[in-house]
C-alpha cells in the first residue's frame, strides 16, 4: 500500500503543463472552503524530478490548501517519468469530470507532440475511442472561436462536432449563432449542415443540365418549410418553438381548420 507522508507546500512545484486551461477562482475558493473544514481528505500525487517534488495529481487541491492558509499536505509519491506522469493525471482528470472538453484536446495533442504517441496510443492509455481523442484534437486545432464557445458553455461539444464539418468561416458563425441564440438542438444542427454539404457540394459535370446547374447555383442558402404555411423560409426566419406532443398535434390541427374556414374543436373536451 502507497505511504501517505505530508510535505511542506513550500517543498511542491506544480508542474510545467497543466491540463486545466484556467481554473475558475470561485471553485478553488470553494475547495478552500472545505479544506478549513474537513481538511484535504484525498492525498496530492507527487513524484520526484531534478527540481524537487513535481505535483502529478492535486493542483487544484494544492491552490485551494494553501489559499485555506494550510502549511503542509498528504502526498502519495510514486516513481513515474513524464510520460507515465502525465497519463495519469488525465486519468485523474477524466475520472473526476473536471476537465472538459477544450483542456481535454489539448492535455491529448501536448502528449501527441511532447511523446511522440499517436493518436491510437493516446486513446489506449486513457481508455477511449480513437475517434474520441481524435474530435477533441480537432476541436483545439480548427479555430478558436469554436472552441472558445465549447470552454463558455454557449455551446456542447456534441453540437461542436457538427459545426467543424463545415469548412465556410462565415456559414460556420452563422450557424453557430442560431445554437447559441435560437437554442437549436444536435438534432436540427445536423439537418442544417447536411443541407448545407448538400448545397455546397461540387457542381455538376458539363454533360448535366445546365438549368438544373444554374438552379443549385443561384438556389437559397439553406430553406426550411414554414408548418404554418406552408411556405419556403430562410431559415434565419425559422423560430424553434417547443411544445409537446399534445400541443403540437392540436396547434396543427387549428391551422388546418383555419385554412379550410372549418370550426376547430379540441378534442380533449368532449362534445
Amino acid at each position: 500500500m502507497s505511504k501517505i507522508t505530508y510535505v511542506n507546500l513550500s517543498d511542491l512545484n506544480l508542474p510545467d503543463y497543466q491540463a486545466h486551461d484556467q481554473i475558475p477562482r470561485e471553485t478553488i475558493q470553494e475547495i478552500a472552503e472545505s479544506i478549513k473544514q474537513f481538511g484535504v481528505i484525498e492525498p496530492l500525487i507527487v513524484r520526484d524530478t531534478k527540481q524537487g517534488l513535481e505535483i502529478v495529481a492535486g493542483c487544484v487541491r494544492f491552490e485551494a490548501a494553501r489559499l485555506a492558509g494550510l502549511k503542509a499536505v498528504p502526498c502519495i509519491k510514486m516513481e513515474l517519468d513524464s510520460k507515465a506522469a502525465e497519463v495519469l493525471k488525465l486519468h485523474e482528470n477524466i475520472k473526476r469530470v473536471d476537465l472538459d472538453h477544450v483542456d481535454q484536446g489539448h492535455t491529448f495533442q501536448m502528449m501527441i507532440e511532447t511523446f511522440g504517441m499517436t493518436e491510437q496510443q493516446v486513446a489506449d492509455s486513457v481508455g477511449r475511442s480513437i475517434g474520441y481523442v481524435s474530435q477533441h484534437i480537432s476541436l483545439v486545432l480548427f479555430e478558436n472561436d469554436l472552441s472558445r464557445a465549447v470552454k463558455e458553455k454557449r455551446i456542447s461539444f456534441s453540437q461542436a462536432r457538427e459545426l467543424m464539418r463545415v469548412d465556410d468561416p462565415l456559414e460556420r458563425s452563422r450557424l453557430m449563432n442560431y445554437c447559441e441564440q435560437d437554442g437549436a438542438s444536435v438534432q436540427i444542427l445536423k439537418g442544417w449542415v447536411q443541407d448545407w454539404l448538400r448545397i455546397s457540394s461540387p457542381a455538376p459535370s458539363q454533360n448535366d443540365n445546365p438549368t438544373d446547374q444554374t438552379d443549385i447555383q443561384n438556389a437559397p442558402f439553406i430553406m426550411r418549410k414554414c408548418e404554418a404555411c406552408d411556405k419556403s423560409v430562410e431559415i434565419s426566419n425559422i423560430r424553434l418553438v417547443l411544445y409537446c406532443k399534445d400541443c403540437h398535434h392540436a396547434i396543427k390541427d387549428a391551422i388546418k381548420c383555419e385554412k379550410h374556414n372549418a370550426p376547430y374543436r379540441d378534442p380533449k373536451i368532449s362534445p
